[in-house]
This record gives C-alpha cells, sequence and structure tokens, in this order.
C-alpha cells in the first residue's frame, strides 16, 4: 500500500468545531466526507476510510452532532455540518459525500459532486419493531439518549423524489438483512432503474465492513476520480 498520512483535525464551523480524522495520500485526485450512522462515530468507519484513501481521496471521517467527540447534542444541525466539512474539503478538488444509515440520507442530500449511501433511511418514519431495536442497541451511544431525536432530525431532512437518485453521480448500497423498512425503499428504487446494489449477506449495521461494499466503493471512485492507483506497493 501507498503511503499515508494521518491526522486528527478539527474542521471550523459555524456553530462549533467539527472532530475529524483526515487520511490522506501524497496526491489526492480529490476528496471524500465519511459520515457515520445513528448511534457510530468516526473511529468505526476508518477502516473505509483507509479504503477510500487508498482508492487516492482525502478521506476525512467526522463526528456527527450527539456522537464520539462532537461537543453538540444531536439535532438537524448535522447537516450543516456536513456542508461544512464538503467546503473545508473542496481543497483537494471535486468531493465525494460517503454515508451509513443516517450519514447515508445525508450524503445524498449534500451538496458534494458525488453521493454514495450505505443503508439510508428513505423515509421519515418506521415501525414499533425497529424504533424498539435503536433504542436498545444503539441510542446509548447518542446525546441525547432517546431516538425521538433521531425520527425528529429524519422529520426534518427532505424527502427526494427517487428519480434524484437515479443519475451516474450516485451510489446506493443495502444489506440483504437489513432493516425491513431499508429493505423495501431501495428495493423499490432499484425497480425504477436507481444506482443500487443489495449487499449479500450484509446487515444494517455491518455493511460498511461487507468485502464487496468496499470494493464497489473504490471500483466507483477510482471511475469518478481517475487518477494514480494508491494501491499498488510503495517501493521507494
Amino acid at each position: 500500500m501507498a503511503r499515508l498520512t494521518i491526522e486528527e483535525i478539527f474542521v471550523p464551523g459555524t456553530t462549533c468545531r467539527i472532530p475529524g480524522i483526515l487520511i490522506r495520500p501524497a496526491e489526492p485526485t480529490g476528496a471524500a466526507v465519511i459520515v457515520h450512522g445513528y448511534g457510530g462515530n468516526k473511529e468505526e468507519q476508518l477502516g473505509l476510510g483507509f479504503r477510500v484513501a487508498n482508492a487516492g481521496l482525502a478521506a476525512c471521517v467526522i463526528d456527527l452532532r450527539g456522537h464520539g467527540s462532537h461537543p453538540l447534542p444531536l439535532d438537524a444541525g448535522m447537516r450543516d455540518d456536513t456542508e461544512e466539512v464538503i467546503r473545508y474539503l473542496r481543497s483537494f478538488g471535486k468531493v465525494v459525500a460517503i454515508g451509513h444509515s443516517v450519514g447515508g440520507r445525508l450524503a445524498l442530500l449534500s451538496s458534494a459532486d458525488y453521493h454514495i449511501a450505505l443503508s439510508p433511511p428513505l423515509r421519515e418514519t418506521f415501525d414499533e419493531e425497529t424504533r424498539e431495536r435503536l433504542k436498545l442497541v444503539r441510542s446509548y451511544r447518542v446525546r441525547p439518549h432517546d431516538t425521538a431525536a433521531l425520527f425528529e432530525v429524519l422529520r426534518q431532512l427532505p424527502i427526494r423524489d427517487p428519480v434524484h437518485y437515479a443519475g451516474k453521480n450516485s451510489l446506493i448500497l443495502y444489506g440483504e438483512r437489513d432493516m425491513p423498512e431499508i429493505i423495501a425503499d431501495c428495493s423499490a428504487l432499484a425497480r425504477a432503474g436507481g444506482p443500487v446494489f443489495c449487499i449479500p449477506g450484509a446487515f444494517h449495521n455491518d455493511i460498511y465492513l461487507a468485502e464487496e461494499a468496499m470494493t464497489t466503493i473504490s471500483d466507483r471512485i477510482r471511475e469518478w476520480f481517475p487518477g494514480k492507483d494508491t494501491t499498488t506497493p510503495d517501493r521507494s
């Protein structure tokens, strides 16, 4: 693998500094902001960040509001934070937004040049079983713990017509064993001709670790950002 530079950064934002980790090759062909899902943090996305950096981009994994070391509680301002990071990364060239779960929804709505969403929630509401699962296994890592804050954020985020996601600048992946609502919505989008792919065997909370997902993302990045392939051995 090529040598990568890794540094902790704090991106200046309108209301606070946004914590992130920047992974970059010597000569980036562009940049990526990588956004975790509900109950996640920047550290759990580092593996994906390394793969994106090895595909040639300066990859910045960030903490959303209410998560990790972000100083503010969860609210719809996470969309503004994502935009601040995109603006920061434009010094490297074009930017792709990559997100998991609610981070995927933010990626699709962002002003980035390209958009990749893993298991994005494309609706405002989920059934009681899904809500209870999120409460039990993810909410303890979020400030505030009440999952009502998450669904209030989803309510405030626009839901665009599926045609919006059907262009050549977007990619959507979902897991074979994903949340029922996400499987239904992504399957419908695929039938409508959207750029949607199912990752065999993947669950909602581990799709970003699946080798097929990482390979699909890396291949698409090389298509969008042609340049030096940094996965070749560095013999210097």
